[in-house]
């Protein structure tokens, strides 16, 4: 049996415990779960949803019909954006309770659970779970079918869930096309400062060969602010985004902009041709934006030379990995970890990667990488 995703909960407030309870509780009659060992699961369930709610800011459940042995089983995935978890709460001799959960703590969970996997960092934590029935259901090829109908029962039975839901989704959409014009609002006002500043600067005789420079990097600055509005009005009207080309012309913008006598930064980028749905590619683009500008204005003090690097591999069906790294100076080891920084740029770095299920990971040993990995899209 393959793993079949069934669906998915989101955990942001309280009252999305109450859901993600009740879509436990229904999958594990599906799936023939004991009246004990039901009990037990929906805890631990519950228990890692509201671990994501409170200390994850805000995460997401997925529920997946898989198979342990050959017997079908219920997976679990609880994915949060939280600071991570910490060596006391993973220390297999204790067991660290939420304050509000059930008593059961990570430990408690993983005890119940057939298998029980934790992936955690500054980027956030990744808990995969599995349960098993102590007696299967029957094998009649309709386990699929019969999990898919009791979920649409149970939307059906909760019309208020669904219409909250619903609303849900309107204000994220909403909120994320806020985030957008934001940032290009942000830009466009650092440009217009950056106008007032090269005013002063012919005020001030600069000379003339320098001032034509910095008109020019100006102009390819407005430029790409164009592009990126351009994107985004295309986004309305639907259609897929060849990536490779918005990403070479991300790139060579921003060697215009940024490079002069007093720096060289080379930019490579290495990405197949590639067509995604515009929504993915301007994102991907705007995060690749980011970073290379965070790049330009920190890997490289006092250096004339370096080169940033970017690398896309695998595609839309199989998944997509994004990978940007430079040579330069990397992370001081008490430096903020920059992807739990408060600035525009990073938050919306982290807001574009959690819509997309992608995991983000920041190493800053030498020079710094950050490592993006998009789910698989059917």
């Amino acid at each position: 049996m393959k793993t079949a995703k069934l669906t998915t909960v989101k955990l942001e407030q309280t009252g999305d415990v109450a859901t993600l309870r009740e879509t436990a509780l229904v999958l594990a009659e599906v799936l023939h779960f004991g009246s004990f060992e039901k009990t037990r699961a929906v805890t631990a369930v519950v228990e890692l949803g509201r671990n994501a709610i409170e200390h994850g800011q805000r995460g997401r459940a997925t529920f997946t019909l898989t198979a342990v042995r050959g017997k079908p089983a219920l997976g679990l995935t609880v994915i949060d954006q939280g600071r991570g978890i910490s060596k006391e709460m993973l220390d297999p001799t204790r067991d660290v309770v939420s304050a509000t959960g059930m008593g059961l703590g990570l430990r408690g969970v993983q005890r119940i659970a057939e298998s029980f996997d934790v992936e955690t960092g500054h980027e956030g934590t990744r808990i995969s779970a599995v349960f098993l029935p102590s007696v299967p259901p029957p094998h009649d090829g309709q386990l699929m079918e019969r999990a898919m109908q009791a979920l649409d029962d149970l939307r059906a039975r909760d019309g208020t869930a669904a219409l909250t839901e619903e609303n849900r989704r309107l204000a994220e959409g909403l909120a994320d096309r806020d985030l957008l014009m934001q940032e290009l609002h942000h830009r466009t006002g650092n440009n217009l400062a950056l106008i007032v500043a090269l005013i002063r600067m012919s005020k001030s005789q600069a000379e003339a060969e320098e001032t034509r420079r910095v008109l020019g990097e100006l102009e390819i600055r407005v430029g790409s602010l164009a592009k990126a509005h351009e994107l985004m009005q295309r986004e309305s009207a639907g259609g897929d985004i060849e990536l490779s080309e918005m990403l070479d012309e991300v790139a060579r913008n921003a060697e215009r902009a940024f490079s002069g006598e007093s720096r060289q930064v080379r930019i490579d980028v290495s990405c197949a041709r590639l067509e995604l749905p515009n929504k993915l590619a301007i994102d991907i683009g705007l995060i690749v934006g980011e970073l290379i500008t965070n790049a330009y204005k920190h890997a490289f003090v006092g250096r004339e030379q370096g080169r940033i690097a970017v690398q896309v591999s695998g595609d839309f069906e199989q998944g997509l990995a994004l990978d940007i790294s430079d040579d330069g100076v990397g992370l001081p080891a008490d430096a903020e970890r920059p992807e739990r920084s408060n600035s525009l740029g990073w938050r919306m770095i982290r807001t574009l990667t959690f819509q997309h299920d992608a995991t983000l990971t920041v190493e800053g040993s030498q020079g710094l990488n950050v490592q993006l990995r998009f789910p698989p899209q059917s």
